[in-house]
């Protein structure tokens, strides 16, 4: 089998089923967390595709994203079915009930850092266990994603934010020690990329390459120097090149996908 092998986790939701079918276009032959059975019959007619289920490897407890064990059966999986993995596209979970958290820095807790730490421990876990058999196979991608809130101070975001910014550290000092070994490893961060599910939003209209403007998204938009919000489509275009083999030497990068909002004098947002 000649074709790319890809790994996409939690394909269900964000950017996954974007880049799930960017990479499906693409010619890769797909590993897919996490997708709805949908997704997996759609790219199924353009490729070959091993879908492994939130039953199987979920986001937390025992066995899950949060521990070795479940990135170990995410690479398992996909070296059984195609004999190869050529890149993954990550989304590590904070491995709690915790997504984020806000508010004064004197009104935290040590628990709110505590509970958002995981997100650096699935990072962890995820990079020690993808990079030996890249490695091995002699190169590979991987593109981490971890959050724009990580990418510029904001007053009410301090734990969340440190947390974020940590994380996209570990990842471009992992990147560091590799790049010598035909891996290209980097971390990618968004603000204000809009998708299905995403909290607020419209269902009527939207998907991974529309985006309905309305009363709704007039403060997101006001937060971008571009002036609109980006897509879910546009975000998986950006991260291609950094997958699909075609831009090896970039690596130990964050790359912040925000409309210019991470370089732009400081505006009330929500830091998400």
């Amino acid at each position: 089998m000649d074709h790319r092998v890809a790994l996409v986790t939690r394909a269900g939701e964000y950017v996954g089923p974007a880049l799930a079918r960017a990479l499906a276009a693409g010619g890769h032959s797909l590993v897919l967390h996490g997708a709805d059975e949908a997704l997996v019959e759609e790219l199924g007619g353009q490729t070959q595709v091993c879908a492994i289920g939130l039953a199987e490897v979920p986001l937390t407890g025992p066995g899950s994203l949060a521990e070795a064990t479940g990135w170990r059966r995410l690479v398992d999986g996909a070296l059984a079915r195609f004999g190869r993995l050529d890149c993954a596209a990550i989304y590590p979970p904070s491995g709690t009930a915790a997504v984020f958290c806000s508010g004064p820095l004197l009104a935290a807790a040590p628990s709110d850092l505590t509970e958002l730490a995981g997100y650096a421990t699935s990072t962890l876990h995820a990079l020690q266990v993808l990079i030996p058999p890249l490695r091995a196979a002699g190169g590979g991608q991987i593109v981490v994603f971890t959050s724009d809130a990580g990418a510029r101070p904001e007053p009410g975001w301090s734990i969340y934010g440190a947390v974020r910014a940590g994380q996209s550290f570990l990842v471009q000092a992992a990147a560091l020690e590799h790049a010598g070994e035909g891996l290209s490893i980097n971390a990618v961060g968004s603000k204000n990329v809009v998708g299905p599910g995403f909290p607020g939003a419209p269902a009527e209209g939207l998907d991974d390459r529309h985006v309905p403007s309305g009363p709704w998204s007039r403060q997101l938009e006001s937060e971008s120097p571009a002036g609109r919000m980006g897509t879910m489509a546009e975000l998986a275009a950006f991260c291609m090149p950094l997958l699909d083999g075609s831009s090896r030497y970039q690596t130990a990068q964050y790359f912040s996908f925000s409309g210019g909002w991470n370089t732009a004098a400081r505006q009330a947002g929500t830091g998400t």
